[in-house]
């Protein structure tokens, strides 16, 4: 099993509770999941990553985040593809779209979405020990956390039409 560093743990807490005081702050539904052991099924432990925020959109339905504390390297943001496909089971099993939330820390007043479906069919490339998925920052959708989470919503759907 792979332990984060205090260091990156202490990261991905500080973008999530940014995440979660952004969602506060616009005022929508949201479900934290909680990372227990418990809440997986036995013979889905170690396949499946549950993300971190269900956010409801009202009479539209739900989308499910997994925040991250990224950096782009090259102009570009590295997922591991072991996590990638643990968390398209969950998208699977759920039939749940899912994204990535981004947030640089070094430059806190914007974060990125990233649909999994656009990481899923990428082929991986190896960096250091561990294969991963590269996906170009320019191709990533920018959301600012002085824009309200359904006004970032309808634009990203406007943007996602578009392609």
């Amino acid at each position: 099993m792979f332990h984060l560093s205090a260091e990156l743990k202490a990261k991905g807490e500080k973008a999530e509770a940014a995440f979660r005081a952004w969602l506060n702050q616009s005022g929508v539904p949201y479900l934290y999941v909680e990372q227990s052991r418990l809440n997986v099924p036995v013979f889905l432990r170690g396949r499946l990553k549950r993300p971190d925020y269900i956010v409801g959109i009202p009479f539209a339905g739900s989308m499910a985040f997994d925040v991250k504390a990224k950096s782009a390297y090259d102009e570009q943001l590295l997922f591991p593809i072991d996590e990638v496909e643990k968390l398209a089971r969950f998208s699977a099993h759920f039939h749940m779209s899912l994204y990535f939330a981004c947030l640089d820390l070094d430059v806190p007043q914007r974060f990125y979405w990233i649909p999994l479906r656009d990481l899923v069919n990428r082929t991986p490339e190896r960096r250091g020990k561990a294969p991963v998925v590269v996906f170009p920052i320019n191709q990533a959708f920018a959301v600012r956390f002085d824009e309200p989470f359904l006004d970032a919503y309808l634009r990203f759907s406007e943007h996602s039409l578009a392609l």
